[in-house]
């Protein structure tokens, strides 16, 4: 598998091993716990995937390389001790807490987060002397008397000994105690992480001409040579740094990081000439809209390797612009929650030190934590640093006014927030000015081949610029990209800044919803799988195949993609199916479970294809408006994080008379709003089920008519599909009935 898959893999790993019961036991037992051992080359980002999912779970996080340690280290120092049996004293040897458990420990009392992840890396090069121990960790997560705390995870590494001479091949015995992933070097998945840190585009460029040298190791009479997927990236980074410092970027540089002589010495001819085009091609120039003749028709007669190094340069450019103009944006936005919370407060009288003061200290004490336990991203600490030194700011703008206390403080907050939101104006029109350049210029020097095809196709894969065009939309990007149309329901900039006013939260238009940034909907989804909630409804209640024949439909959360198998067999060799669900595991077991589901429905070739993206962003997927004639979602209306903004999307997609179907669960009565809650955080999508007429209401809202109800039977909310499978409930004195309905509409 790849990292991506691993990581994965990580993840339900931690969730399975963390779930407790109803008495708050692990429902695994800690010594029942296998420990997941990542098996792969040296540099493929095993550590990486750790502090990543770290974060994304909040879980603490204690890294150890164990080739550091002895056994004393690891094991703790024998101390003699006095102990009496059978009415005889003994001197025994007991042993100090060790010093990797004494780090879980500690990190728990720092940062306040009780469970997390253990990661001991190059596992397989301990010391004779310390695997004992390191087997009795793996077996009962002990050394000697002392245990790893209750709901930590143990996470391993090791390189094959074909990758490291010191590095020993497990026996069976220890292999039985852990569980084994076995990881390959995958330059596909590696490509959209550097893109998303942002790494240079020289290394980017090259690697998109010579993807055949992104991992190499090779035995050689005079040693060994390897290029790893670390050193691209030190590398990259280390370029940036040497760029910016005006530093000389040579030879010796580049082969201390790419240590295989032939391929440091193909990157640095290629860096040489990446830097003569930035400098020929004038990219900023070109972007601005002033590309010369002369420039274009250079162009024209470049070579493929000359003209994928201007696009990587155009692209990286563009990409940086969109990311600073939604960066300002999350910041405002959290600027603005934490204002309209402190605004009546203020004007009542109180201070700012004692409003906006308490919230920016718990802000720091919070991000500090969470940069002390290693679970905070590089984009999360920069944003979050952002918000606190403008909250910062805010203030020293209220001294130096002599307006720290009551309406005149907020007033002058007020006025200095809005320069912050005004601020996002020029910084998106240059985004946007720059794409709409950028695609132009290809346009005049290439036509419409296959540059156009590779820059639309990184504008849509790119988090930065997918974002942005699915906040902003760009004329030019739509112009070129054929599954997608302008997109009349998405709000422009003036709608988006409105959105922001401290003192217009109640200003909302009838029928609109709340905007939903990206983070926040990545956090709400964030391993989230819904397993035993799905399960509470299943039945499927479809058109006829003949209603379906050619049809291109699109299946929400499609889970593991049984239900898209169903509909492919239904809309035949001509028709489409898009399965899109937000957990990147199921749509892995989706696609590989496709190609035997098209074959045993006896078509010619597959015609489903699977995405991951969240209900509320089907941009996300590469979705355009009316793209689809059906759009299919099962049983977990109720679990998403905005049911109105989904509906949005879903009308947005279909054709014009499209049809929406929709299995979800109604109650009979107004629900308890905690209640309500508590269920969708545990995934029972029956008991977070609300009154029939609001889920209406949101559907006429979003655009739909001509809504009915076609099939509805009786539900418990403690029973799976199969009356057998009991799931779990929240607590609750409601007296409730619920349904299962399913809804045909239209746009």
């Amino acid at each position: 598998m790849d990292i991506k898959q691993a990581k994965e893999a990580l993840r339900r790993t931690y969730l399975v091993y963390t779930e407790r019961d109803e008495f708050g036991s692990l429902r695994i037992p800690a010594e029942q716990q296998r420990p997941l051992l990542l098996m792969g080359p040296p540099g493929v980002g095993k550590t990486a995937i750790l502090s990543q999912l770290a974060e994304e779970l909040g879980a603490g996080l204690v890294a150890y390389t164990m080739t550091h340690h002895t056994r004393q280290s690891a094991l703790g120092l024998p101390v003699l001790r006095e102990k009496t049996f059978g009415g005889k004293t003994y001197t025994a040897t007991e042993y100090t807490m060790s010093e990797i458990l004494a780090s879980v420990y500690e990190r728990i009392e720092k940062t306040g987060v009780p469970t997390g992840i253990l990661f001991l890396d190059e596992i397989n090069c301990v010391s004779e002397t310390l695997m004992p121990a390191m087997l009795q960790l793996l077996q009962s997560k002990q050394f000697g008397t002392h245990a790893l705390p209750e709901g930590w995870v143990i996470a391993a590494a090791g390189n094959p000994p074909a990758y490291n001479e010191s590095a020993r091949t497990f026996d069976t015995v220890t292999m039985d105690r852990v569980r084994l992933l076995q990881i390959e070097a995958d330059y596909h998945v590696w490509r959209d992480y550097a893109h998303e840190r942002g790494l240079h585009p020289a290394v980017l460029s090259y690697l998109e001409l010579n993807p055949e040298h992104f991992f190499c190791v090779e035995r050689h009479a005079h040693g060994r040579s390897f290029v790893t997927a670390r050193g691209w990236e030190d590398l990259a980074e280390a370029i940036a740094l040497y760029e910016e410092m005006g530093k000389t970027i040579g030879r010796d540089l580049i082969g201390q990081f790419l240590r295989d002589d032939d391929i440091a010495d193909s990157f640095s001819v290629y860096y040489n000439l990446f830097d003569k085009y930035r400098s020929d091609y004038q990219i900023m120039n070109i972007l601005a809209g002033g590309a010369g003749l002369d420039i274009i028709n250079r162009a024209r007669g470049a070579e493929f390797d000359e003209r994928v190094a201007l696009l990587g340069l155009m692209l990286d450019a563009v990409a940086n612009s969109c990311a600073h103009a939604l960066e300002q944006e999350e910041v405002v936005i959290e600027l603005r929650d934490i204002l309209r919370d402190a605004k009546p407060k203020l004007l009542e009288g109180a201070a700012v030190d004692d409003t906006v003061g308490v919230v920016t200290s718990a802000r720091e004490q919070s991000l500090a934590r969470k940069v002390a336990s290693g679970t905070a991203k590089p984009s999360f600490e920069r944003k979050e640093g952002l918000v606190i030194a403008k909250l910062k700011r805010l203030m020293e703008q209220c001294r130096l006014a002599n307006t720290v206390v009551g309406e005149v403080a907020f007033e002058t907050i007020s006025n200095a927030y809005r320069d912050e939101v005004n601020a996002i104006d020029p910084l998106v029109k240059t985004a946007d000015a720059q794409m709409t350049n950028a695609i132009k210029f290809i346009e005049e020097a290439w036509g419409n081949g296959r540059e156009m095809l590779v820059a639309i196709a990184e504008l849509t894969t790119r988090q930065a610029t997918t974002q942005f065009i699915a906040h902003y939309g760009n004329e030019e990007y739509y112009a070129h990209n054929d599954e997608l149309q302008v997109d009349e329901h998405r709000r422009s900039l003036s709608e988006r800044v409105r959105t922001l006013d401290i003192n217009a939260e109640e200003a909302m238009q009838p029928g609109e919803t709340k905007a939903v940034d990206a983070q926040t909907i990545a956090e709400y989804y964030g391993g989230k799988q819904f397993e035993y909630g799905f399960a509470s409804m299943s039945k499927m209640t479809l058109p006829d195949a003949a209603r379906l024949k050619g049809k291109t439909v699109l299946d929400v959360a499609c889970r593991r993609g049984k239900g898209c198998f169903k509909f492919s067999a239904k809309v035949g060799g001509t028709g489409h199916v898009i399965g899109v669900d937000w957990s990147p595991s199921y749509i892995e077991e989706a696609i590989v479970d496709s190609e035997k589901a098209w074959r045993k429905n006896g078509l010619k070739a597959n015609n489903m294809s699977f995405k991951v993206a969240y209900p509320e962003d089907l941009m996300q997927a590469g979705i355009g408006e009316s793209t689809v004639d059906v759009v299919y979602i099962n049983n977990v209306m109720t679990l998403l994080y905005d049911q109105g903004k989904a509906l949005e999307e879903f009308c947005r997609v279909l054709k014009p008379g499209g049809l929406l179907i929709c299995e979800t669960i109604v109650s009979d009565v107004t629900r308890d709003d905690a209640v309500v809650q508590k269920a969708r955080g545990i995934g029972n999508s029956i008991q977070a089920a609300r009154p029939e007429d609001e889920l209406l209401a949101l559907m006429k809202a979003a655009g739909f008519k001509d809504v009915e109800v076609i099939d509805s039977y009786s539900v418990e909310a403690d029973r799976g599909f199969t009356s057998s499978t009991v799931v779990e409930t929240v607590p609750s004195t409601e007296t409730v009935r619920f349904e299962a309905i399913a809804l045909n509409a239209r746009k």
